[in-house]
């Protein structure tokens, strides 16, 4: 049996009473922290233009966009909340990008048109965390480091899962479903630290639903898109793809639980606002606060060895102009935790922050290089280990170090009151006390509903359909 089969037959065959308490419980703060997310994303530039073009594309009134009075077909909606959930960089993520963010708009676009459970939203969520989680895993760190948005790229393979399961594709209809997703994966990371990043996640959230229509009409792909030699994973995965190993972990265990390096690690919920490449170095920055006492006029430089390659982690970006490319600086969030003492937040990345004098001083002082001994393989973008080495040293000659882990904000030590916390001050900027409240409510009871009417109720601003 091929992957795609057996990727299909996943897919079918996953039911909720499959799934172990600690995967469900995982996945409803996944999308709560992500719907949070979308909310807060329409009040950003980015979030203002999708929002009015959804609504001037118009449509069959199927679903909400969040944080809107906008009701439009499910894969504009989709579009929209993808993209509104990436606008701050903000949203989860796990092995081999951002899930929440791509499979969270699909499932709810379509469990509010097919008016589904859920345990339905829930299954399709998990089924397609899975999906997305093991191939990044198994496409090889050329594949990132190439060039490929893997949020984009592998997602959509993510989002046309849980689109198959949503609509109860049948085996070869969801290999179709599959082939027609895979012939739309893209994404390339030349446009990280521009508004086109979180376009990124909405097209592949809609390409999901889009596929996985068209398999269910009849729509005939390739069956064997993954392994075949003009295929997804020969085009887009190169030398060190492990096909076989794309679905040998499929629910044994559950992806998002994270359970080791063989295996996709489970979820980061972010603390900060800022591409997830930085944060090892924000929580060396963190904890060296913590324990001493400095402020960016004591610095006379600021020393970081790592085994990433920081162009590639945080890419391209060593003299951002603009707080939007500072998110995908590790320089940037640096240098800005020490000057603002360990504050990094959605203020952080504004322009009048990012041309502060003292920021950009501050900026120059820090250097970042990678590990010598590692330098000349390939960047080490999923799996592996990872570490930051950080010294800080002081103008009165002394040295401050520490070293950690390479991403330093996972899904442990970041508690459920901090996630509800974010949740709440994300969403609150749009919607009422009262709708908040609902809705945390409501998602974190999500497989008790019987469907998401209530729920998106909440996350929206009332109703204005557009035909």
């Amino acid at each position: 049996m091929g992957t795609t089969q057996q990727m299909a037959r996943f897919i079918t065959e996953a039911k909720f009473s499959d799934i172990p308490e600690p995967a469900i419980y995982a996945a409803k703060l996944c999308i709560l922290d992500s719907i949070a997310c979308a909310i807060y994303g329409t009040t950003r530039p980015l979030g203002k233009i999708i929002t009015e073009l959804v609504d001037e594309m118009g449509g069959n009134p199927q679903s909400r966009v969040l944080g809107t009075s906008i009701k439009t077909n499910a894969a504009n909606a989709a579009l929209a909340n993808g993209t509104l959930g990436h606008s701050e960089d903000f949203d989860d993520m796990g092995s081999g990008g951002h899930q929440a963010v791509v499979l969270m708009p699909v499932a709810l676009a379509l469990a509010e048109e097919l008016s589904l459970s859920g345990k339905d939203v829930l299954t399709s969520y998990l089924v397609g965390f899975d999906i997305f989680a093991n191939v990044a895993l198994n496409m090889g760190p050329d594949h990132y480091a190439k060039g490929w948005h893997s949020t984009s790229s592998v997602g959509t393979l993510g989002s046309t899962a849980v689109a198959a399961k949503a609509l109860g594709l049948d085996e070869m209809q969801t290999r179709m479903a599959i082939g027609l997703g895979a012939t739309q994966a893209s994404g390339l990371r030349g446009n990280f630290g521009t508004m086109t990043k979180p376009f990124h996640p909405g097209r592949a959230s809609q390409s999901g639903i889009i596929a996985a229509k068209m398999a269910g009409k009849g729509y005939e792909a390739n069956p064997n898109i993954m392994e075949d030699r003009f295929g997804y994973a020969a085009c887009l995965g190169e030398q060190m793809v492990q096909l076989g190993n794309m679905t040998r972990h499929l629910g044994y265990p559950w992806a998002i639980m994270g359970t080791g390096k063989e295996v996709a690690n489970g979820i980061d919920i972010k603390i900060w606002p800022c591409c997830g490449g930085t944060h090892g170095s924000n929580t060396a920055i963190i904890e060296l606060l913590n324990n001493h006492s400095f402020s960016s006029e004591d610095v006379e430089s600021v020393d970081i060895i790592t085994t990433d390659n920081p162009s590639c982690m945080a890419p391209n970006l060593r003299w951002p102009k603009s707080g939007l490319q500072g998110k995908f600086s590790t320089w940037y969030t640096v240098a800005s935790l020490i000057v603002d003492k360990g504050r990094l937040d959605l203020e952080s990345f504004t322009d009048d922050s990012a041309n502060r004098p003292e920021l950009q001083s501050m900026l120059e002082r820090v250097n970042i290089t990678q590990e010598e001994t590692i330098a000349d393989r390939p960047n080490r973008a999923i799996g592996g280990e990872s570490w930051w080495d950080v010294t800080v040293n002081l103008k009165n000659g002394s040295q401050l170090n520490t070293r950690v882990p390479g991403h330093g904000d996972t899904y442990g030590p970041y508690t459920n009151i901090q996630v509800i916390d974010k949740f709440q001050a994300l969403a609150g900027t749009v919607i009422s006390p009262s709708q908040v409240d609902t809705l945390l409510n409501l998602v974190m009871d999500l497989e008790n509903q019987s469907d998401v009417v209530q729920i998106m109720d909440a996350a929206t601003l009332g109703l204005a359909v557009k035909a």
